[in-house]
């Protein structure tokens, strides 16, 4: 499609309008992909909303952030001995300073209570275990943050295409960080993170800096090749004598914060209009004509919002457009297209499949009790579910990769006869229930249930889009030979314990059973959100 220049046109109420109409207008398809990502990057924190909430309360239904009350005074006594604490005024540290250190203590409780196994080394080592934590917060939190900031340029670049054209590939999102533009754009970010929260300590400078930086991570998901002194002067260009307006067209939406009362409001109205109207605002000060444009890569971006093209009576299929920034690839596959797999390839995804699953229910248990269990009914690091039900996903829902709501039920109704059926030959073989989903909505004897499936699904993406694709190459930077070499231990090693099994019993015991499945990925979840 020829790309047409629209004159540069600055109004609230005009930025309003389109933005409403880019959220509501292009159909119910459009709205509910733009829902679903901006609520799966709010609930992981890439971008700021209430919906990561929802972490906190998975953190109290699971206990993670239960914490010894004496190991808690003994670091608050700690605390409140230093030099440091005692020079702060009495009224301030009594009230705010102490709300703080509790606070830090009781979301890094894991740490505590894994260190306070050792009593003794608890009592002579407080200021250590204290110290050992802050140096976790600012290793996770900067890191956590870097990577956050650095994928809301995807967010950007899918907002932005959002705004010209009907429906947008999921896909997008990865598309500025091909072409090894990824790490290129963490040190982007980070500086451009690093600079904000310099000038922030100035107050008033960084209020100016805030809104004077804020188009950084939209011109690097246009341009991924930009410096950060580009990047930055852009931005300063863009928004030079625009700033204050910039303020007031946010300002405008001061009813979305009270209406957050409304169950749902936030996810469906105020998250889908807050980034739309951002994307609005870059477009419009995009086509600033006293400003330099020659950094400006993508033609298709000078083009009015779609329905705003569609209501001056362009035909809807003429509305695509073929963009500069090519979508991301994994070497060998393609999104579109069904990949094509070796047995030693499905032989190398069942045991790392196996031992992710393996170490993801054995760090759980670690993490939340400080014991090591061996979660399943074999004794080697692995748990054949996670293997055989990626496996056979991959194999078998390969080839409907060009037909992404195929894919998802066919991935459920898989998933769920995989584990209905496992679920029923462990009890009626073992007498044992190793997962049970009865307290579960939704569910079918206990032994499968719509969340669990829900999220077998998405992982079934990953498997299918990312993870197979990424094997495959591993095993062929191996060669031919060292696969089948690897590939026959392992399966040695597998049928010596399945031998074992049958001639010791089904490994057994305390962890073991119940809570087997989707209440950890809640947890692991929840401790992984720790860190971020």
């Amino acid at each position: 499609m020829e790309t047409e220049k629209v004159d540069f046109n600055w109004s609230i109420s005009e930025i309003r309008k389109r933005t409403r109409r880019t959220v509501f207008k292009k159909g119910l398809k459009p709205y509910l992909v733009l829902i679903l990502i901006l609520f799966i990057f709010s609930f992981v924190g890439i971008i700021k909303s209430n919906a990561a909430s929802v972490v906190s309360e998975i953190d109290m239904r699971i206990g993670i952030g239960a914490v010894k009350k004496s190991d808690l005074l003994r670091i608050l006594d700690w605390c409140k001995n230093t030099s440091v604490f005692r020079a702060v005024p009495r009224s301030v540290r009594e009230t705010l300073l102490i709300a703080i250190i509790r606070n830090v203590l009781t979301s890094y409780s894991w740490m505590i209570n894994l260190l306070g196994k050792n009593q003794s080394y608890m009592e002579r080592n407080t200021g250590e275990v204290f110290g050992f934590i802050i140096i976790l917060i600012l290793l996770t939190k900067g890191i956590g943050s870097f990577i956050k900031k650095t994928f809301s340029v995807g967010s950007s670049r899918f907002l932005m295409e959002n705004r010209i054209q009907k429906d947008v590939k999921i896909r997008r999102l990865f598309a500025p960080f091909g072409n090894k533009h990824f790490f290129h754009i963490i040190g982007v970010m980070s500086i451009y993170q690093i600079v904000r929260v310099l000038w922030g300590f100035t107050i008033i400078g960084g209020i100016i800096k805030f809104y004077q930086y804020y188009f950084v991570p939209f011109l690097l998901a246009e341009n991924p090749d930009l410096k950060w002194r580009e990047v930055r002067d852009i931005s300063k260009e863009m928004t030079k004598g625009y700033k204050m307006k910039i303020f007031l067209t946010h300002i405008s939406y001061f009813y979305l914060l009270i209406l957050h009362i409304i169950p749902f409001f936030e996810v469906f109205v105020s998250l889908p209009i807050g980034y739309a109207v951002d994307a609005e605002i870059y477009m419009t000060l995009r086509n600033r004509p006293d400003i330099d444009n020659s950094k400006f890569i993508e033609p298709a971006f000078y083009n009015a919002a779609y329905v705003d093209r569609i209501m001056a009576g362009e035909e809807v299929e003429d509305s695509s457009f073929e963009y500069v920034l090519p979508d991301i690839q994994i070497k060998g596959s393609d999104f579109d297209k069904e990949d094509k797999y070796l047995l030693t390839d499905f032989i190398a995804m069942f045991f790392i499949f196996c031992f992710v699953g393996w170490a993801w229910e054995v760090g759980i248990h670690v993490v939340k009790e400080h014991i090591f269990r061996n979660r399943g009914a074999m004794y080697g690091p692995w748990l054949p579910i996670y293997g055989a039900g990626g496996v056979l996903i991959i194999a078998l829902l390969n080839r409907f990769k060009n037909s992404k709501p195929k894919l998802f039920v066919y991935t459920m109704l898989l998933c769920g006869v995989l584990e209905y059926f496992t679920s029923f030959v462990l009890e009626f073989f073992n007498n044992m229930s190793y997962w049970d989903y009865h307290d579960m909505m939704v569910n079918i004897n206990g032994r499968v249930c719509l969340a669990g499936l829900i999220a077998f699904a998405l992982g079934g993406f990953l498997g299918i889009y990312i993870l197979g694709p990424i094997i495959k190459n591993m095993m062929r930077k191996l060669g031919r030979k060292k696969s089948i070499i690897i590939c026959s231990i392992l399966v040695a090693l597998f049928v010596l314990d399945m031998i074992a099994c049958s001639v010791f019993g089904p490994n057994s015991g305390e962890g073991v059973g119940q809570e087997y499945s989707f209440n950890n990925l809640l947890m692991s979840f929840a401790f992984l959100m720790r860190f971020c």
